[in-house]
């Protein structure tokens, strides 16, 4: 493997993980609504549970068939980029909704439990995100296409290194899409919970 004289700054690897980074300016934007009043919450959970799952998928589906990394692994890492953006942007949300909302009883440790859930969830994607884009550089990077920078080369370089990757990816997805269900499940019930028994 012949590693460049400096790194090229503008490959994948260094871009994605900027742009990772800059992923995380939404936990400080709290919006409570959108048009006419209405909650920003139950409309920004969307892109999470759209995306998480498509993350989690084509990240198994690429551990299953590496090669695939070639042709998605930058859109991949990409969607996997914006789910994790849009857990904090949506946890934000919900935070200045319940704020506004005057919940007692079950219904309140519903939320309290979906609240802790959704933080569990954030954890694990976002460390799925990481190991996704380290998964992704190492395919590249042990496949032969160094970047320049010695210590992203000599760590990333490495196939055992890039097996492990590839084994730690596999379980962050697996407990990933395992949060999402749960936290979905966790407010579901607690918007539904005595409201579906209730004569109309």
């Amino acid at each position: 493997m012949t590693r460049p004289h400096r790194p090229d700054w503008r490959r994948a690897e260094f871009v994605l993980t900027g742009l990772a980074f800059l992923g995380f300016i939404t936990v400080g934007i709290k919006i409570r609504t959108i048009y006419a009043g209405l909650p920003a919450h139950p409309l920004f959970i969307h892109v999470p549970v759209v995306l998480i799952p498509l993350s989690v998928l084509g990240a198994l589906a690429c551990v299953a068939r590496p090669d695939w990394f070639d042709r998605y692994g930058i859109l991949l890492c990409l969607c996997s980029i914006v789910a994790m953006s849009s857990i904090f942007l949506a946890m934000q949300a919900g935070v200045a909704l319940l704020a506004s909302l005057r919940l007692t009883g079950f219904r309140l440790v519903l939320v309290r439990e979906h609240e802790a859930a959704a933080h569990v969830l954030a954890v694990a994607f976002t460390l799925f995100t990481a190991c996704l884009i380290l998964t992704f550089s190492a395919y590249r990077i042990s496949g032969g296409w160094p970047t320049g920078l010695a210590i992203a080369d000599d760590i990333l370089g490495s196939r055992a290194i890039y097996l492990l990757l590839r084994v730690g990816l596999v379980v962050l997805a697996l407990v990933s899409a395992y949060m999402v269900y749960k936290v979905g499940d966790l407010g579901a019930r607690a918007v539904w919970e005595g409201r579906l028994h209730k004569p109309i």
